[in-house]
């Protein structure tokens, strides 16, 4: 099977072009003008490879090939990701797997000719959540699983409501459930690690076992704001030393729970924010993730223990609140053994990790058999300009992933 790399590497480029800011990287926000030129040239790339091109009520750009019978009762064989990027992101995150995925599907025609059940390339219209405060909204479209009225509450920075941004695009948001599909068999999607692991190990491909979970807190240390220069030391009841304590034993709590459980602290505002006044009050996050659920639930309840006793030991005030919880997803079993099938043909042992990160593969859980596989990233490095993949670990990946949609849909 024949993979054509030159076209690969050109239509990532195309893509990273798209959106490209001045101090490096490319920033393609839902729905934003750059959001939808790059939705256009892919779907000029499917027209090209002769694909039925729709859009959905979200935006969502769907390129399906016919299957030749009614194999799996008409159930659709997906492969793709995101389209959108963080601010500053790099080349590969999302864009890989739709252009890898893109690749995969003419590689797979023009070898076989047309698959015995349909066979689509899926772009997702938003994952990161980088501009409006909701991730995989185009995911959670195609199972169904937006509120009403859920477009009308979120704002980005500017004030604009995620409804008004949709119809700027031309996209009805009563209309947003028409995006939900009940068809879909199996998704499988191609990635960067975005971390370091199979690089550390030498390995150039890596199967998805799960996803994991995460829980995102809020703690807020409330302490007294005081003149900096007359009130004495041992007299100060100092948020922000005390929420310094904090972080650090958060760190603490991950790192005694050993891989994969991970804790990061990523956001912080002191208040009043003054050189020479005591912080009276601190506010920071907590990002807790591990790929079990009781593990998960066990790491929450020890951070959520240390932050208190040394709110206590410090006599300062704490509140805790609950952002966001989302349990571990583990990946389909036949999807995982299809995908270590493949890489057996390409002489490969795909090497078993979790995927710290989120993807839309996740969502899709609940409506279809998913699967991810994962190429290194240099340096573990993503999410910034430096993201990049060797030549020959992209050309692998889109050469398995073709395989194992081979399995699924032939």
């Amino acid at each position: 099977m024949r993979i054509d790399l030159p076209l690969l590497e050109r239509r990532l480029d195309e893509l990273y072009a798209i959106g490209a800011e001045p101090d490096g990287g490319a920033y393609r926000p839902l729905y934003g003008e750059a959001w939808a030129v790059a939705c256009d040239r892919v779907e000029h790339w499917m027209r090209e490879a002769e694909l039925t091109v729709h859009r959905d009520a979200v935006g969502n750009v769907w390129g399906r090939l016919e299957g030749s019978r009614d194999a799996g009762g008409g159930k659709a064989v997906v492969t793709g990701s995101h389209i959108d990027t963080v601010r500053r992101g790099g080349r590969l995150d999302g864009a890989l797997g739709i252009v890898a995925g893109l690749g995969a599907v003419q590689a797979l025609e023009a070898e076989y000719g047309a698959p015995k059940r349909p066979l689509e390339v899926l772009v997702v219209c938003e994952e990161e959540g980088s501009r409006f405060n909701t991730n995989f909204w185009g995911s959670r479209a195609i199972v169904g699983a937006i509120q009403s009225g859920e477009a009308d509450r979120w704002r980005d920075a500017a004030g604009v409501t995620l409804a008004q941004a949709m119809r700027e695009r031309g996209l009805d948001p009563s209309h947003i459930s028409a995006a939900t599909r009940t068809d879909l068999d199996a998704f499988v999607e191609l990635h960067i690690e975005q971390g370091s692991v199979l690089e550390s190990a030498d390995v150039p491909l890596g199967v998805v076992t799960t996803i994991a979970g995460g829980v995102h807190l809020q703690v807020t240390v409330i302490g007294r704001a005081d003149h900096a220069g007359t009130t004495p030391m041992d007299l100060r009841l100092d948020a922000l030393v005390g929420a310094a304590a904090m972080v650090e034993a958060i760190a603490h709590c991950a790192a005694v729970e050993g891989r994969p459980a991970v804790a990061t602290v990523g956001k912080l505002r002191v208040e009043p924010d003054q050189i020479n006044v005591v912080p009276g009050r601190v506010v920071f996050t907590v990002d807790l993730r591990h790929a079990e659920l009781e593990a998960c639930r066990n790491l929450t309840q020890g951070v959520r223990r240390v932050c208190e006793t040394l709110a206590t030991e410090r006599g300062l005030g704490i509140e805790i609140t609950t952002l966001h919880e989302r349990p571990p997803v583990p990946m389909h079993a036949d999807i995982r053994t299809g995908i270590e099938a493949a890489a057996a043909k390409e002489d490969v042992t795909a090497m078993a990790l979790v995927s710290g990160a989120g993807h839309d593969a996740q969502i899709l859980a609940s409506r279809c058999r998913v699967g991810m596989l994962f190429v290194p990233s240099n340096d573990g490095r993503s999410h910034c300009p430096e993201e990049a993949t060797d030549l020959a670990d992209l050309e692998l990946g889109t050469r398995v992933l073709a395989r194992t949609l081979e399995r699924l849909a032939y």
